[in-house]
C-alpha cells in the first residue's frame, strides 16, 4: 500500500520497495502531511511496485497503508 513521506522522510526498510511517488491533488497545499511520528511537512504518496503499475495504466485514487484515508494523485510519477 502507499505510504506519505515527505522529502525529509523518504521511506526506507519498509516491506515494500518505493521507487516511485506522485504529488497529492493540491500539492503542495493538499492537506497529505507526512505519517512520520512527530512531522508535519507536506507529504507526496509513495507507492508500490504494483501501484505504479496501476497508476500508468490510469488508476489515480490510491489507499494509505493503514487502510485510514485514500489520496488522489496528479498525472506524473516521479522517481526517487
Amino acid at each position: 500500500m502507499a505510504i506519505a513521506r515527505c522529502e525529509y522522510h523518504r521511506p526506507d526498510g519498509n516491506k515494500y520497495e518505493y521507487k516511485f511517488y506522485a504529488h497529492p491533488v493540491g500539492h503542495p497545499r493538499s492537506g497529505v502531511i507526512c505519517g512520520r511520528v512527530d512531522c508535519e511537512e507536506v507529504a507526496n504518496l509513495w507507492l508500490t511496485p504494483d501501484e505504479v503499475r496501476d497508476h500508468k495504466n490510469g488508476h489515480r485514487v490510491f489507499g494509505i497503508r493503514t487502510n485510514s484515508a485514500k489520496v488522489q494523485v496528479l498525472d506524473d510519477l516521479i522517481s526517487n
